[in-house]
């Protein structure tokens, strides 16, 4: 009897998925464990493998959209039975396979950090899957190039990055600029599609606006100090590891003001505000694009920012961030931040010292945007001198705390953030 596959359902807020990509071809003979599919959430695409083995029916085409446990294909247990459920003859070549029994669906995060132009699978001449990086098929995919016409010049000829921006560049140097429209109408450089992780962005931002009552505090810390501190940290980075960034700094000091002011670290949940005992600090994560156009955005969160040092918290960011950027965060990674953090200065660019707004990361009561650090003269101490300053915008849900706790949380952060050896004890 043939097993019916459904759209599995990879993380706790998935109502739906996209199926990208089958990387097994219909009627193929699949084994338990070998990769199956890719399906894209609204945060990160995921390889899925073969929860059983048998000969595969396609019901759902790559680029459907389908809702969690919707039936998307079968595995038949044996070449007789798929040519039955199939309605084709038995693919040749093939023996009679043990009946399939249903496992748990087994998953691998893969590089395709979003992807939002569905392409068919790509498939090597001999009819085996083509060698890519997850990442230069999601490259692959937004730019609207074939796989199977490119070279590999990655391990064992396997695609890369660098392969398909070579090809773009190839085509792009290879096309003529069009002549500017006679009638005036206004030409078109690129669509992107509000689906997956844009069409993600796109609501809840809109949805966190209109729901919550926002406002910002904006502030400015002095800190001197904290780069002072950050020195020595840097001086032995081969004994810690790691050279702790700024931003470590900041989740330390961060995780520091919730304990000090509790309702910070809360959220609205079922008509009550609910405060959380860890502080899991989600941090904001710029995706690769080709420009500003098709860039993107996840939170992975880094847990239990309170128990955690700054040289072990430097080393989760920066595993969390290289894996966000790659594509290989897993299930539940970005699920249960209580705060968020959203590092502007780390986004590089012309530096300017600004400050901006941030919009909340519902259902949470607060987010904190350090900007980027730079010499300015101030008032230090009844004299003028040049201080290390960073600005500071905190945006928070007014339907939770009021100005008083918000005042607390901040005068806490920037203590923390001012006196880092408060973070050292």
């Amino acid at each position: 009897m043939a097993t019916n596959y459904v759209m599995p359902k990879l993380a706790m807020g998935m109502n739906e998925g996209i199926v990208v990509e089958w990387l097994v071809s219909e009627g193929q003979q699949v084994e338990r464990g070998a990769p199956l599919m890719q399906v894209e959430t609204e945060k990160v695409a995921y390889d899925v493998e073969a929860p059983v083995a048998g000969w595969f029916h396609i019901l759902v085409p790559a680029g459907e959209t389908v809702p969690v446990e919707s039936v998307i294909g079968q595995f038949a247990a044996s070449a007789e039975e798929y040519a039955e459920i199939a309605g084709a003859a038995a693919p040749r070549g093939t023996t009679a396979s043990t009946p399939a029994m249903v496992f748990d669906d087994k998953l691998t995060s893969t590089g395709a950090v979003m992807g939002t132009v569905p392409a068919a699978a790509a498939t090597a001449a001999g009819g085996g899957r083509i060698k890519a990086s997850p990442l230069a098929r999601k490259l692959a995919r937004d730019r609207g190039i074939d796989l199977a016409t490119l070279a590999g010049t990655g391990p064992e000829g396997r695609i890369v990055k660098r392969d398909v921006l070579a090809a773009e560049a190839v085509a792009q140097a290879s096309t003529a600029a069009a002549p500017p429209s006679a009638t005036g109408e206004l030409s078109v450089k690129g669509t992107v599609p509000l689906k997956g992780m844009r069409g993600a962005i796109a609501r809840r931002m809109t949805q966190s606006l209109q729901t919550s009552a926002q406002l910002s505090h904006f502030s400015e810390v002095d800190a001197t100090g904290l780069l002072k501190a950050r020195k020595s940290f840097i001086a032995d980075a081969d004994a810690y590891g790691t050279r702790v960034s700024v931003n470590a700094f900041v989740v330390k000091a961060i995780a520091l003001a919730c304990q000090a002011v509790p309702i910070a670290n809360s959220a609205i949940v079922d008509d009550q505000i609910v405060l959380w005992n860890e502080v899991n600090v989600g941090i904001a994560v710029s995706l690769p694009g080709q420009g500003e156009w098709d860039s993107g955005l996840i939170v992975p969160v880094l847990r239990n920012a309170e128990r955690k040092g700054l040289v072990q918290i430097d080393t989760e960011l920066r595993d969390l961030a290289t894996r966000a950027r790659e594509g290989r965060l897993v299930p539940g990674e970005t699920e249960g931040g209580t705060i968020t953090l959203s590092p502007t200065a780390a986004m590089g660019g012309e530096a300017m010292y600004s400050w901006s707004t941030p919009v909340l990361n519902l259902p949470q009561a607060l987010i904190v945007q350090p900007g980027m650090i730079m010499p300015r003269a101030v008032v230090h101490k009844g004299k003028i001198k040049q201080r290390e300053m960073m600005p500071l915008s905190v945006t928070f849900d007014h339907r939770i705390l009021d100005g008083d706790p918000v005042a607390s949380f901040v005068v806490r952060l920037r203590r923390c953030l001012q006196a880092p050896e408060l973070m050292l004890a």
